[in-house]
């Protein structure tokens, strides 16, 4: 069975007919993201990951390379950014100096797309989700006590990031780590070996990016992959001991602890949430306020249309 692929100047040409305009982002993953967010931005709009249009691949560089094709497209009556509009994860370009100067080109924030999940706003929906607390538990307070708890587990990414990084600027340098190693290298106690000889060095070249050891920092250098992976595993853990806190009053007490009814703790977690379910939730919720800017970023198509 052959594949289907798009055509760059059809889905153009696609856009500018119907007035529902493209979203053309670096993988299948990401369709689902972006259609998640059409409800905040009013008006009708496309996905389309790079790697289904002829002649292209997956990746950054790809979806650069089809705006750079439908910008030499001339046309004197219809400018792309009334109907395209690409995002690409930032990586590390804009500490090789590398962001697109390029319209209609929307560079995220963040190291990619999944590094956005990691907030205090998914914690809640996802202890919503999957707890039986009732929303008088789930309060702003016990969401910043869960979300603290699993960030200071984040940081543990830090030094492994920092050697990434590093090798990513200096191809010469001899790394222990790499981007393109997935999660579960982090647990080798060799490299971890090797990362705790080098934090001094590690230290120094920190500070020369102006880097420090915080969450932030991790969702401007940590794979996005990396994190979501850590945040999963380490909220699950969290919820999970979430029972005991309140048996031991280290959080409100859900109304069967108070009668001393332990075994039916309204803190329990749901059957049949693993780390992997919990991943594939977070990315699964809509409009929160780490992704206003990208919401704007597409409302800004229709304005662009309308100021034409």
């Amino acid at each position: 069975m052959e594949s289907c692929f798009y055509e760059i100047d059809e889905i153009l040409n696609e856009a500018i007919i119907t007035g529902v305009p493209a979203l053309i982002v670096e993988g299948i993953d990401d369709i689902s993201v972006y259609d998640n967010l059409a409800p905040d931005v009013e008006f009708n709009y496309e996905v389309y990951s790079i790697d289904n249009i002829d002649g292209f691949g997956e990746g950054c560089d790809q979806v650069i390379r089809a705006i750079e094709e439908l910008n030499s497209l001339k046309s004197e009556t219809h400018r792309l950014d009334e109907h395209i509009l690409a995002i690409i994860d930032k990586d590390v370009r804009d500490f090789r100096l590398e962001l697109p100067e390029l319209e209609p080109i929307l560079v995220l924030n963040y190291y990619s797309i999944e590094s956005h999940f990691i907030a205090k706003e998914i914690v809640q929906r996802i202890l919503s989700i999957c707890c039986k607390a009732n929303r008088d538990l789930i309060t702003d307070e016990l969401c910043k006590k869960v979300m603290d708890e699993v960030s200071n587990k984040l940081l543990d990414l830090y030094y492994f990031s920092l050697e990434a990084l590093k090798k990513a600027l200096e191809p010469e340098y001899e790394s222990c780590f790499s981007y393109s190693y997935n999660y579960g290298r982090t647990k080798d106690p060799k490299i971890r070996q090797e990362l705790e000889n080098k934090k001094e060095a590690l230290n120094l070249f920190a500070n020369e990016k102006n880097l420090t050891n915080s969450l932030e920092t991790l969702k401007r250098i940590t794979k996005g992959k990396w994190l979501l992976d850590l945040f999963a595993i380490e909220l699950l853990r969290a919820i999970n001991d979430l029972q005991s806190k309140c048996h031991d009053n280290e959080i409100s007490n859900c109304k069967p602890c108070k009668t001393g009814a332990y075994d039916k703790c309204l803190y329990r977690i749901n059957d049949g949430y693993t780390n992997k379910s919990l991943k594939s939730l977070a990315l699964s919720q809509p409009y929160f306020e780490d992704l206003t800017y990208i919401v704007d970023r597409i409302k800004q198509i229709k304005k662009s249309s309308l100021h034409s």
